[in-house]
């Protein structure tokens, strides 16, 4: 099963389309209002997969936890409000396709230290992996411990305890 056949079995009822937009920067859109109850996940098909699968994981995070309109996150109307849940819906999306679970799952693997290769068993791309890194950084310090398991967020290593 491919990483974005796992992602969406729990949110199957959601619709996902991909297009062109008119303006490149944007990578991904959720909607969800009266028409579309279940929501509508609209994905840039100009991106690889890898990205789309981080843009993918985001999208589904505004769909678990976002309300209301807050697409003034990025206008000079800067809205706080808007901003947290932009930042709440990442991290969702973060602990979706890199939970600390999944780097240890890489290390039982065999996998880690190479970052192409959890790259590729994560369907992410390494600019997605080095967000999610620097966001896991911010969030917990230098280090985590969970499940037997130290992991390092600077240098990026994890040992067995």
């Amino acid at each position: 099963m491919q990483v974005r056949e796992k992602i969406l079995k729990d949110y199957d009822k959601i619709k996902i389309v991909e297009t062109e937009f008119k303006n490149n920067k944007v990578r991904g859109w959720y909607e969800r209002n009266k028409t579309i109850p279940n929501g509508l996940i609209i994905l840039n098909k100009n991106e690889d997969y890898y990205r789309q699968n981080g843009i993918l994981a985001e999208e589904i995070g505004h769909h678990e936890t976002s309300f209301g309109k807050i697409t003034d996150v990025y206008t000079k109307e800067y809205n706080v409000k808007s901003a947290r849940q932009e930042l709440r819906a990442r991290r969702y999306g973060y602990k979706l396709m890199i939970s600390p679970h999944k780097l240890i799952n890489c290390y039982k693997k065999g996998i880690w230290g190479d970052l192409y290769e959890m790259c590729l068993h994560l369907g992410i791309d390494r600019e997605y992996f080095y967000k999610v890194i620097e966001d896991y950084k911010s969030r917990f310090g230098l280090y985590i411990v969970i499940d037997g398991y130290r992991i390092e967020f600077e240098p990026l290593n994890i040992y067995k305890i």
